[in-house]
């Protein structure tokens, strides 16, 4: 293609041929007007040229994409260099919760330390996190976990879809604080027992199982030891129970499990399943969504599912997915009439082409139904473009 410089196109021209921002992404259509607008965005973002096989013309072709607004390719580059942004941001606190943790896990063991008041200031940062950025915070699949024992990051990712939840169902402040700090503190009983128990990639004896599911009851134990509320140190005790009597310690059922712990039996699920584990990969989101429901008002309680829908939904945030039209992109935002139908950032067409204005479009719609979610390799090859 010829490089044609910006300067050099009068406003109101049109390309008889597709018109690249560079060379993977299409930014005018035949029909689609050269705009001064268009002109001073580019030189302000610093694209000075333009890449055509096409030549200037006074009339508009025939050409797709008639509905694209004249500065959307601009705009789009604007809209990511902010969630560029906002996603550094996230990384950010993201990595300093994993640093809290690995430094409050490290100093019960060593020193015997675990402060109310350090883990309630955390809890409330993360809170802030997820109620501000929550399209980009629960995209979990995509936060780096900087080489942290995968104790350390469960938790944290916990905390957070726990905290997400809990803002859903509208629990007051106070109880977010004690459900965020429930999360944190779930596995504090695990870092109890050696570690050869829960990162081994081999089958446990019977014995060692029996020996893993007592961690619950040890960090019930420990935070009351440590003054801990009842109600935060009962939701430890209760994370591993199941509304139909087939979990651990006690065997509880229904309405005997408090529900901070129900919010946790389904985050700690869930964050278990879509993370990497000594001896299994992770598994995509919507596999792992779907596993979680199939327990639904057996396993886990509807209410607290609907609410992990309503943030994640079917198609958990930061999924890639094709649609029915061949389209590619990624899960974006949830849509509150339609949990089954998040929003979709479109980022390939059907024939490959990426396109750098990425339209928002809602899969509810008949056209743009979500087909399927890309495999691991489909997916890492747009997150690398």
């Amino acid at each position: 293609m010829e490089h044609v410089l910006v300067h050099s196109v009068a406003p109101g021209k049109y390309f008889d041929k597709e018109v690249y921002l560079d060379d993977r992404y299409i930014l005018l259509s035949p029909d689609t007007p050269f705009t001064e607008r268009l002109r001073d965005r580019m030189l302000q973002w610093g694209f000075e040229y333009l890449l055509t096989d096409g030549q200037q013309v006074d009339t508009p072709g025939a050409g797709p994409g008639a509905e694209a607004a004249e500065n959307a390719p601009l705009v789009a580059v604007e809209e990511g260099v902010r969630e560029g942004e906002i996603l550094r941001e996230v990384q950010s606190a993201y990595t300093s919760a994993l640093n809290f943790t690995e430094k409050l896990f490290t100093n019960f063991v060593t020193k015997s330390e675990l402060p109310q008041a350090a883990v309630t200031d955390k809890i409330k940062e993360l809170n802030d996190l997820v109620r501000g950025h929550r399209q980009q915070a629960l995209r979990l699949s995509h936060l780096r976990n900087e080489d942290k024992n995968y104790v350390v990051e469960h938790s944290v990712k916990t905390t957070m879809l726990s905290l997400a939840i809990g803002n859903t169902v509208k629990l007051p402040h106070h109880k977010l604080i004690e459900l965020g700090t429930a999360s944190l503190l779930h596995e504090v009983g695990m870092i109890r027992l050696p570690p050869q128990l829960y990162m081994t990639d081999r089958q446990l004896s019977d014995q060692e199982r029996k020996s893993i599911t007592a961690h619950t009851l040890l960090g019930f134990k420990i935070l009351k030891q440590y003054s801990y509320p009842l109600s935060v140190c009962l939701a430890v005790l209760e994370c591993r129970e199941y509304l139909n009597g087939a979990g651990y310690p006690r065997g509880l059922t229904g309405e005997k499990i408090s529900f901070y712990a129900k919010v946790i039996s389904v985050t700690s699920s869930f964050a278990a399943l879509t993370s990497d584990r000594p001896y299994r990969e992770a598994r995509d989101g919507h596999a792992s969504m779907l596993e979680l429901l199939k327990g639904r008002d057996t396993l886990y309680d509807a209410t607290v599912l609907k609410a992990l829908v309503a943030n994640l939904s079917i198609y958990p945030l930061g999924t890639f997915v094709e649609l029915s039209n061949g389209y590619r992109g990624m899960v974006v935002d949830t849509s509150s009439d339609s949990p089954r139908a998040p929003v979709v950032r479109l980022m390939r067409s059907p024939d490959g082409e990426r396109y750098v204005d990425q339209p928002h479009v809602r899969t509810i719609e008949e056209d743009y139904r979500i087909a399927r979610s890309l495999s691991t390799d489909e997916a890492q090859e747009i997150k690398q473009a």
